[in-house]
């Protein structure tokens, strides 16, 4: 999942915790839903643990991406980078989210 920003202002770190955390959502979403995060979920999910890693100020244009790296039917496992156009790592994140029906 990918979620871009695109603005010159600088990111507060509680925007940069949202993108990298909206972006695991989405990720999870589509594991417990069965591939897709687009269609109306059938489970929701909920963050039961939220890793934060800040290595640059976030500025200008950047890209949170995220992917699932394991878990089961119930904890999904996810892991989410925001990069910037050069490809440098601006922040990076772990999550876990429990699924549970809507």
């Amino acid at each position: 999942m990918s979620l871009p920003h695109e603005s010159p202002a600088l990111l507060s770190r509680s925007a940069v915790m949202n993108l990298l955390d909206e972006a695991m959502v989405q990720a999870a979403l589509a594991r417990v839903n069965g591939g897709s995060a687009d269609k109306q979920p059938v489970r929701s999910v909920v963050a039961v643990d939220l890793h934060m890693s800040f290595m640059r100020p976030a500025a200008g244009q950047a890209m949170a991406t995220a992917q699932v790296v394991g878990g089961g039917k119930t904890m999904v496992f996810c892991e989410a980078q925001l990069c910037n156009t050069e490809g440098d790592v601006l922040a990076q994140a772990l999550g876990t989210y429990r699924a549970q029906t809507s």
